[in-house]
């Protein structure tokens, strides 16, 4: 596994530059940032915290030194990203490799593939966000309990379909999914002692069957649906527009290509690529549970003009029947309604598919 130093995480004389685009923020907006020492990096790009082995959760205080620089970085981004997280070089490579294969395949291909909104697993491309159609292609991996069947009562049924042309892309996306999956676990125990209850207070929520699912995304830089131009899709904008994940956590693999974008006070950040690091975002239900003292915050992906860019974002959701709730320990004026997940994901994916109006948000349960 890649090791890298402390002295390896502060990126020095680099330029940050990023664009606000006009159509969504008014005038474009051009940003330089050169970063001189290491402060003034770090107030303006997002965390980056190391995963090493005086982190464990076998070293309590090396955990509840971990857990309080999660939580700082959740209180004050939403965003962060880790190092020497433990999950081995060449699996991330088969997992990558397999990957390309599969956007590399004829289009008739994959969409043989094709997800439903019955059936959320599978090849898409005319994915909407905010009613706006994104310029991407995508391929959905269910949980391994959904290849078994769900019950009836279940918002989604259906099974991961996999592509007959590439029979090791199963095997690499199960194992990355399980990597991932350990990975999110070990956040999310953090992200409890951080907002003072035992780490384990939320793990009754994520089994025996959470609802978690690995996406494949491929953002080409010319538009996915040029070859079906007898159809009105609509002109695609940006590679994902601006949105909030809906679930508990989001960890990303990405290549190093660039193009994310976070938003903090009004104002759009690239985070940067680290190679073989993990991006780390909370979700709506993160924000829901800390009683809106961690924030999902805003981001999006630009269109590709010049390279086409990859990502693998893992999304760590709660059972279906989990009701969200925030904290006890969370000492101020509840902010949230109750929030059932399982109704919440049902909604926010209908909007997937179609427009459907206004898409139901988290500050749709606000307590007025």
């Amino acid at each position: 596994m890649l090791k890298v130093g402390k002295q390896n995480l502060i990126i020095i004389n680099i330029w940050f530059k990023f664009i606000l685009n006009s159509k969504t923020a008014g005038a474009i907006q051009v940003v330089d940032i050169q970063s001189a020492n290491e402060k003034s990096i770090l107030e303006k790009n997002i965390p980056i915290i190391d995963l090493d082995e005086c982190s464990s959760e076998s070293n309590p205080d090396g955990f509840n030194k971990l857990s309080k620089e999660i939580g700082r970085a959740c209180r004050d981004w939403g965003f962060f990203q880790v190092v020497n997280h433990g999950i081995p070089d060449a699996s991330l490579d088969e997992t990558w490799l397999a990957t390309k294969n599969f956007f590399s395949l004829p289009k008739s291909e994959k969409r043989k593939l094709n997800r439903s909104s019955d059936n959320p697993w599978g090849f898409f491309d005319h994915e909407l966000t905010k009613n706006k159609r994104d310029k991407k292609e995508i391929f959905d991996i269910g949980p391994l309990h959904s290849d078994e069947g769900l019950s009836s009562e279940e918002p989604f049924l259906g099974k991961t379909p996999w592509p007959k042309l590439l029979p090791e892309f199963e095997q690499f996306m199960r194992e990355h999914f399980k990597a991932c999956e350990k990975l999110s676990l070990f956040i999310l125990k953090a992200i409890c002692l951080s907002l003072g209850v035992d780490k384990d207070h939320l793990t009754d929520c994520f089994f025996p069957k959470h609802t978690s699912f690995l996406r494949l995304n491929y953002y080409p830089v010319d538009d996915p649906l040029a070859d079906l131009k007898e159809q009105d899709h609509g002109e695609a904008g940006l590679g994902v527009h601006h949105h909030t994940d809906s679930g508990a956590l989001t960890i990303l693999s990405q290549d190093n290509i660039g193009g994310l974008q976070v938003n903090k006070g009004g104002r759009w950040y690239p985070i940067t690529p680290i190679d073989r690091a993990f991006v780390i975002n909370i979700g709506d239900m993160v924000q829901v549970w800390s009683n809106g003292e961690y924030k999902a915050a805003l981001h999006r992906v630009v269109a590709m003009d010049k390279e086409d860019r990859y990502s693998l974002p893992f999304f760590y959701n709660p059972t279906y029947s989990t009701n969200v709730n925030p904290l006890n320990s969370v000492n101020s004026t509840r902010l949230y309604k109750e929030i059932n997940w399982g109704e919440f994901r049902r909604k926010r994916a209908d909007g997937d598919f179609a427009n459907l109006g206004k898409e139901v948000q988290i500050d749709d349960y606000l307590i007025v």
